[in-house]
């Protein structure tokens, strides 16, 4: 029988695969919406901080978020507290993609509930929840023995 891991695994991988049939002709692709979601949401947040916030190492970080500067979708300045520091803002492009990228997220939500009565996706809502709140504190430490 597969496993948890199988199982959440397997909706990244068909989740990323939609995305990216989603985003075709933007010229983003499926691993730039949690930056771009996460930089929209909380502009000039450090580099550091966003990684540590999507749980991703600084290198994918530096490479992804170059990227989108790139596209002209990120701008990066000097943390004028920290000269070593770059915070990470979005470009008006940016702004004006998030509303296309919520539609395709809500239509992926739509995908993965359906037949699910309001009561059953909720259920799943929290019992997701929970599950990140655990492997949140065991990455951060909090559950190590």
């Amino acid at each position: 029988m597969p496993t948890l891991n199988y199982y959440l695994n397997a909706i990244g991988r068909c989740t990323t695969l939609y995305r990216t049939e989603a985003l075709e002709g933007t010229g983003i692709c499926a691993g730039d919406m949690p930056y771009l979601f996460h930089v929209c949401h909380h502009p000039g947040k450090t580099q550091d901080a966003i990684g540590a916030a999507l749980y991703v190492n600084k290198t994918a970080v530096t490479r992804r978020i170059t990227h989108l500067e790139e596209l002209g979708l990120l701008t990066r300045e000097p943390d004028p507290e920290d000269r070593r520091a770059l915070r990470v803002f979005p470009t008006e492009r940016a702004m004006a993609l998030l509303p296309r990228l919520g539609e395709i997220n809500a239509a992926w939500h739509d995908v993965l509930t359906e037949g699910f009565s309001a009561e059953e996706a909720e259920q799943l809502r929290t019992l997701l929840i929970r599950a990140l709140q655990n492997a949140r504190a065991r990455i951060d430490g909090e559950g190590k023995e």
